[in-house]
């Protein structure tokens, strides 16, 4: 009995100790600055200044401020409307290209994924250059076809849309990759077995390609939602925030408050307030799909 019990303690500790690194590089890389993220925000603290406790001043004008709320609420549109667009447009892509020629997925693999590969300073810039209303390409061809001058970043409804088809364009072709990883493992049985039954393409989405790709569908949500929450070049480079916030995301705000403004005490708390968001969203995806399997 000493014997197992000694051999079953030796066991534990060899297991904690290959944890241990991991865990001990969480709490000093992601645990500690959570938690000093959040005792900065109670402070009002200023370059230059001096540092005063205000407790929870700083999120009360995060809640009352109207270009704050603004803000808040442009970032939870893009994440509502970029990610499940994300998902479906890549579901459609990847189902629809899997058991083709290995030449022509990959051809589609390399042209899907060259804006990711791409800075995204980059194709913001690019994206600028077009939509410029001087001498942008979208210009050229407005006078071309008669419409006059076009500015697609002076209207706030236009502007939002511009900024979430770059962030689409730009993410989707990661997305389209893990799903192709999929897909491609499954079993060539089960396809054969849906087309000899009957079964034409929408039979074989809904009754083998989406069910087997769950996983997959899960990692691209956490992912795309950590990815869009945290967007600021796009919007750094192509609107400023604007027109009049419109486009004004949370990252964008944040990053306003600690370089422009030096209130770094303002920044921390809309940190903290990007992280419970996050950590809300990726809850309640848990829960529906905890519940879907129930």
């Amino acid at each position: 009995m000493s014997k197992k019990r000694g051999r079953a303690i030796k066991e534990a500790l060899q297991a904690y100790g290959f944890v241990a690194p991991f865990v001990i590089l969480g709490a000093v890389f992601m645990v500690y600055p959570i938690c000093n993220q959040f005792v900065r925000s109670l402070y009002n603290t200023k370059w230059g200044g001096k540092t005063v406790f205000v407790g929870l001043d700083n999120y009360l004008q995060i809640f009352t401020d109207p270009n704050y709320v603004k803000a808040i609420g442009n970032t939870l549109l893009f994440v509502v409307v970029v990610v499940p667009l994300l998902i479906l447009l890549s579901l459609f892509i990847a189902g629809s290209i899997f058991d083709k020629h290995p030449v022509y997925v990959s051809t589609v693999r390399v042209c899907l994924y060259v804006p990711t590969i791409v800075s995204m300073v980059v194709m913001s810039t690019i994206w600028r250059f077009m939509l410029n209303s001087q001498s942008g390409l979208i210009k050229y061809f407005a006078n071309l076809l008669g419409l006059g001058t076009v500015d697609l970043l002076a209207g706030a409804t236009s502007a939002r849309i511009i900024v979430m088809i770059v962030l689409i364009i730009v993410n989707i072709g990661q997305c389209v990759l893990l799903y192709l990883a999929q897909m491609i493992g499954i079993s060539k049985d089960l396809v054969d077995a849906c087309k000899i039954d009957g079964g034409g393409r929408w039979h074989l989405f809904r009754y083998i390609l989406i069910p087997l790709s769950k996983p997959t569908t899960m990692l691209v949500f956490i992912t795309e939602t950590s990815l869009v929450l945290k967007v600021y070049v796009v919007i750094q480079l192509l609107t400023s925030g604007g027109p009049n916030y419109a486009t004004s995301t949370m990252m964008y705000r944040l990053y306003q408050d600690a370089f422009e403004n030096y209130n770094t005490g303002l920044a921390s708390a809309m940190g903290v307030l990007m992280f419970i968001v996050t950590l809300v969203l990726i809850s309640l995806r848990f829960v529906s799909e905890r519940k879907g399997r129930e």
